[in-house]
Parts: structure tokens; sequence; C-alpha cells
């Protein structure tokens, strides 16, 4: 394929592809689940409308009364960004439920100079925040998960999951608050969906243990990408939870907080293939790693942020349709350059792990 055709590849008609008749998510969304038409990701968005939130909060304020340390020492772990949620999260549990949290920062690849700004004006509002830097294992991991899965930041999604408990771990922090646990709220398994607890095993399938590599890397220079069974038995103490557990999921009102208190701001411009200039700014690789889901799966950042859109009722599925027909399909073009440095590639090397994840049952 030459490189100016992937800027003008559509679907092609099979009957194995088609949308929720409620928002806009696909019938190749891994792990979705469709009953009567409408996908699972609409049907748990119902479901959570049933919970009795304030006595889920309830269970939040007695879990911090049990483990707040009332000193100087860190008593919760949060993994933070410098972005809406999480910035929302770590705000509420130090101002509102009076924790001490140790926030940790794992460098994402690619970061922007909006991220970096964002995460300094989340430290600068008063929170200790402990930095992992993005090295050269990173880099090498993403390249080899990029050209054989085409995932290109996946040593980062690992550690996003995984170096937080290790933290906990290493400073005998006994709680760990991630922000949204997506797997379920947006169509995947529902083993967690009302666990309070989540549970640590499930993380270990998908992130580097359970996955091949054909590249040596020695152990120790995995220490938080990779989590294995002894791991596992290590982190037996922490408990891992998951802030939409115990309040409804609201972006809008992260990024009021998270402005307000927080000093975080929007990026300049939009990304090529985003829909706002406030979500995923920090980093250059999501846009690549969302573009590849539409290669693979026929959706991108359109669909899946336009259906919680239409679930939230701002916005109706045919204003989310003009958008979707605007945005999914686009390469994110400003930053090739970017993405050719970083894996060390040429172009046309580029364009051809591109062109060896397209799903040929989707496109021409």
């Amino acid at each position: 394929m030459k490189i100016k055709d992937f800027f003008k590849i559509e679907y092609n008609k099979k009957k194995y592809f088609y949308r929720c008749k409620k928002c806009l998510v696909t019938s190749t969304r891994p792990r979705v689940k469709f009953k009567k038409k409408i996908c699972s990701g609409c049907l748990n968005f119902k479901e959570r409308k049933k919970i009795d939130w304030k006595k889920r909060f309830y269970q939040l304020e007695q879990l911090c009364s049990k483990y707040r340390s009332n000193n100087i020492k860190h008593d919760i772990v949060v993994p933070v960004g410098g972005g809406k949620d999480s910035s929302y999260v770590a705000w509420v549990l130090k101002k509102k439920l009076k924790m001490n949290p140790l926030c940790v920062f794992i460098e994402p690849p690619l970061m922007t100079t909006i991220g970096r700004k964002n995460l300094k004006n989340f430290e600068k509002s008063g929170f200790k925040v402990l930095r992992i830097k993005h090295t050269f294992i990173n880099k090498k991991l993403n390249k080899y998960y990029f050209k054989k899965f085409g995932l290109p930041q996946h040593s980062w999604l690992s550690s996003i999951k995984i170096a937080p408990l290790k933290i906990a771990k290493q400073y005998n922090i006994k709680l760990v608050m991630f922000g949204e646990e997506g797997e379920s709220m947006y169509g995947g398994i529902k083993k967690n969906r009302n666990n309070m607890i989540f549970d640590k095993e499930n993380i270990s399938k998908y992130y580097l243990e359970s996955q091949p590599i054909d590249i040596q890397i020695n152990r120790e220079k995995l220490k938080y990408i990779s989590l294995d069974t002894r791991d596992l038995q290590k982190l037996s103490e922490i408990k891992m939870l998951y802030w939409s557990y115990f309040e409804e999921w609201d972006e809008n009102y992260h990024l009021k907080i998270a402005k307000k208190y927080c000093g975080l701001k929007y990026a300049k411009m939009k990304e090529k293939n985003a829909i706002n200039n406030h979500s995923h700014t920090d980093q250059k690789m999501f846009a690549l790693h969302m573009y590849l889901a539409y290669l693979k799966y026929g959706f991108s950042r359109a669909t899946s942020d336009t259906s919680i859109e239409i679930r939230h009722k701002r916005i109706s599925r045919t204003q989310a349709i003009k958008i979707v027909k605007k945005y999914d399909h686009v390469f994110p073009i400003n930053y090739l350059s970017d993405y050719c440095k970083y894996f060390n590639i040429n172009k046309k090397e580029f364009f051809k792990i591109l062109d060896s994840h397209k799903n040929n049952f989707l496109f021409n």
C-alpha cells in the first residue's frame, strides 16, 4: 500500500461490522457484547444508574478512616498524569477525605508540552509526585509491540497499572486508588464490576507476563512493567481500588474541579483525530494507538468519545455520526516525524507496519 492511500481507506460493508443502536460502539470492539442490538457499554451505563452512590461513597469514607495516617506519612498511592480525572481523584482524597496521597507519575512516550505544564501545575497545587522516567527499555518494548501487535505504547499501559502497586509495596502503603475501571464500564469483562477491591490477578493476564517476547531483557529492568505470580504474592496485602466504583464517573465535572484547583490547562489545538482539546493531551502516542484501533477494529477516538457523550445525553446519536465520519479515520499526520524518530524507522517502514495491522475484512 502506498503511503497516500492510508488517508483514503473506507469500510467494506461486512455483516459482522455493525454499531450499537443506542450509541456508536462497534461489534468489532474487543470483548463487547450485544443484547437486542444494544452494546454492553450502554447496558452497564443503565445499570449504574441504579447504584446507591451515597452508600458507595460511605464505603470509601470508612476505608479511608481505617487507613488514614493522620500524620505526614503517605497513606494511599494515586497514579496521576496531570489530566482531569487523576487530578480530580487526588484532590478529593486529599481535600475532602483528608488522606495524604503519594502520587505516582509514569512518563508516557512522546510527552507533550501541555502535558508537562499540567503535571507541574498539579504538583504546585500541593501534591507530592514520584516520577518514573520513560527509558530505553520502554522504547524497545513499545517498538516490539508496535511491530508485532500494533500496540505502540504497551509498556506504558503496563506500567500505569503495575508501577503504582509496586511503589505502594516499597513505601508500605496499603491502598492504591486508580481512576476509571473502563473494562467493565465500556462493555468488556464484567467480573470486577461490583467489586470494591479489584482482582490484581486480572492485570497479570494482559500486561507482558502472559505474552511471549522475542527480545532478551533483564528481569530487573522490567521492574515497573512486568507482573508475575511472585509479584502477586508480595502485593497480596495491597488493596487495588477504582474511583468509579465509589462515585458516578463524570468527566465534565472532573474537568471543572481540575481546572479550578489543580491548574489544568487546555491544549491550544486539539489533535487531528480528537473531538476536544482536553482529553489525552499529555502525549502524542495515544493518537497513534487509537488510529491503529481504527485499522484493526474500524473505530477510533471519535466513536469512543461520542458514545460516552450520547449516554450522558449531551449529544444526539445523529450528531455523533457526523463527528465520527469527520474524525475517526484521520491519521495524526502532524506527529509522523515524531513517531519515526521514536521507533528509529523511516516513513516507508512505518507505514508498512501500519499496513500489516490493517483489517482486510473491514477495509479495501
